[in-house]
């Protein structure tokens, strides 16, 4: 699996660490299971983890974030990018919802603030919930 990553600071010592994972040949078969038609397809997977778990990031890391997705966004015209939130622990004042249901609205939220921009270089996105309650995934997979 080929790997894109960039470390985004937030100037207040912590830091964002954004990867881009683009499945081989064989995952996409495997895994996604791809028709052999549609294997030069790339699909990327996003992770994004804190670097510093013990420090509240600043927003400017976050900003910085959707600027390189952008970027890398028009790289790879033809590539499908997949975010799935996490179901791991995560401390907020937010306690009336689950972990991975916050983390996919902070990042929904990203992605308004910058949907003008995305459209104009006619990039578009859908929303993916997948599983029964209690065990969903909130994922976006974006195309061009």
């Amino acid at each position: 699996m080929e790997s894109i990553e960039s470390l985004i600071p937030d100037n207040e010592g912590n830091h964002l660490v954004v990867v881009l994972s683009f499945y081989d040949d064989t995952q996409k078969l495997d895994t996604f299971q791809i028709p052999s038609e549609f294997i030069n397809l790339d699909i990327a997977d996003i992770s994004i983890a804190k670097l510093n778990l013990d420090a509240p990031l600043g927003l400017r890391a976050f900003y910085q974030m959707c600027h390189w997705l952008i970027d890398q966004f028009t790289q790879f015209p033809d590539a499908v990018f997949t975010y799935i939130c996490s179901v791991d622990p995560l401390a907020t004042n937010h306690n009336m919802i689950a972990p991975e249901q916050y983390r996919w609205r902070l990042f929904e939220a990203f992605y308004q603030r910058f949907l003008n921009k995305l459209n104009s270089l006619g990039i578009e996105a859908k929303d993916i919930v997948v599983g029964p309650e209690g065990y969903q995934t909130f994922a976006k997979n974006t195309y061009p």
